[in-house]
């Protein structure tokens, strides 16, 4: 892959995580953001879970009310 590509890739990557962040900013509330509303934004964005969980913990973004039972 040439290095054009790659950054053109790395630019796509990094708005598509903007645009899931703003997403979590919208139902965030006090830094935290409920399990089931992450679920929610993965649906909507077409985005597997584990990608709106690591824009979370990029940007810090607690989640709770786990449907798991993961974060008490």
């Amino acid at each position: 892959m040439d290095i054009q590509k790659t950054d053109l890739k790395k630019d796509k990557l990094s708005m598509e995580k903007e645009e899931i962040y703003q997403a979590i900013l919208k139902r965030t509330q006090d830094g935290k953001i409920a399990c089931r509303q992450c679920f929610e934004i993965a649906r909507e964005c077409n985005i597997s879970p584990k990608v709106v969980g690591e824009v979370c913990n990029e940007k810090e973004v607690r989640i709770h009310a786990c449907q798991l039972g993961c974060f008490k």
